[in-house]
């Protein structure tokens, strides 16, 4: 038995289009609105640190040493300003 066929080969590009920019279009619904849900309302502050300089002593041998731990402090100015220091870490025995 033969099938008829409801739909042209027309009428079923149509249909195949308009499901693909249905389909493209959800994608970027969605997309919009996660990122208007995910981006933050204010853009994050700069943070400025002030220049560390580690030194080291080269030797013949070759040696495996631990650098130095370093503390890094965080505050905020009187004009709002968040900076930031480090400093080496007192040693840890």
């Amino acid at each position: 038995m033969n099938r008829i066929s409801t739909t042209t080969a027309a009428a079923r590009t149509r249909l195949q289009a308009v499901s693909a920019a249905i389909l493209v279009a959800l994608v970027a619904l969605t997309g919009a609105t996660w990122m208007t849900i995910t981006t933050p309302t204010e853009a994050p502050e700069v943070v400025k640190l002030d220049r560390v300089v580690i030194s080291g002593v080269s030797t013949p041998e070759p040696t495996i040493a631990q650098l130095p731990r370093v503390v890094i402090e965080g505050r905020r100015t009187p004009d709002g300003t968040q900076v930031a220091s480090a400093e080496l870490a007192q040693a840890v025995r």
